[in-house]
């Protein structure tokens, strides 16, 4: 296998690192619910794509449970102050199940199952602005030979 193939990237969606609170419950299966309990719970998003999410929590949710989660963003590129925040709504199957053993804590990655056309929209024009508003700053940075990081 060549190099480049490994380095390729293997997701259908750009991935933006974020920070904040969702929610989230177990819908089945019945097991999992049983364990975690039929409530919400907390749990803080890593990254975001169009096509789903990576969470952190402290229950070890394994791959294949379907779960809903929900949570509220905010797109300040929204030009009417009525559309800049969305609350989402999501159907998901948690992939992939990571024990962060330093931290005692899980990384869930979910993928969207069932996702509104307008949040998909939504969640893919602020991950394209976000992305592009990070590519600009770089760009500058570059150019003003200087280091973002020093």
């Amino acid at each position: 296998m060549s190099q480049e193939h490994l380095t390729q990237e293997r997701r259908r969606f750009k991935r933006l690192e974020v920070s904040f609170t969702v929610l989230f419950k177990v819908d089945s299966p019945l097991e999992v619910r049983m364990k975690v309990g039929d409530r919400e719970i907390n749990a803080l998003a890593l990254d975001l794509s169009e096509g789903g999410m990576a969470i952190l929590t402290e229950y070890s949710i394994p791959a294949s449970t379907t779960v809903t989660i929900r949570f509220i963003m905010q797109n300040e590129s929204n030009m009417s102050a009525e559309s800049r925040a969305r609350s989402v709504l999501a159907g998901g199957e948690v992939r992939y199940n990571t024990l962060l053993e330093k931290q005692m804590i899980y990384r869930l990655g979910v993928a969207f199952t069932g996702l509104s056309d307008e949040d998909r929209k939504f969640i893919a024009d602020f991950v394209k602005l976000k992305l592009y508003t990070l590519a600009s700053c770089l760009d500058w940075f570059s150019r003003q030979n200087i280091s973002p990081c020093q």
